[in-house]
């Protein structure tokens, strides 16, 4: 079982990662094998190599963001990330986000599950 310091850096690593849209700092953060629902109840996303897809292709909507970590809460190999996330979009709109994702990391401290929730009510966009 991974040390919680190890899922407190993993996790710490996917927000500053997804701050700077940084696809290599990004995809290095999962396992080969790993499963991302985002959000949960939509088809998943399996691979590394699809999960860097899907981000590539919301960095590509995005000029830039600000992710930011409202609550951290570590138990066992897994991790509930509260969040709050202002997107600027490359049109000019503007959205705003608060959520929860979940991970799950192994015992070399990859990613091997990510889950987003989240939901219209949490959600506030402003067009450009």
């Amino acid at each position: 079982m991974p040390q919680e310091q190890q899922i407190r850096r993993a996790v710490e690593g996917y927000v500053e990662a997804f701050n700077k849209q940084n696809r290599e700092q990004f995809s290095a953060l999962f396992a080969e094998d790993a499963v991302q629902r985002d959000p949960v109840g939509g088809e998943p996303n399996r691979g590394r190599a699809a999960i860097t897809g899907f981000y590539d292709a919301v960095f590509q909507a995005m000029d830039r963001v600000d992710f930011r970590i409202t609550d951290l809460v570590v138990t066992a190999d897994e991790a509930a990330l509260v969040f709050r996330i202002t997107a600027f979009k490359r049109d000019g709109g503007v959205v705003h986000e608060d959520g929860i994702d979940t991970f799950r990391v192994n015992d070399e401290g990859l990613i091997t599950e990510i889950k987003g929730f989240h939901d219209s009510a949490h959600t506030r966009v402003v067009e450009g």
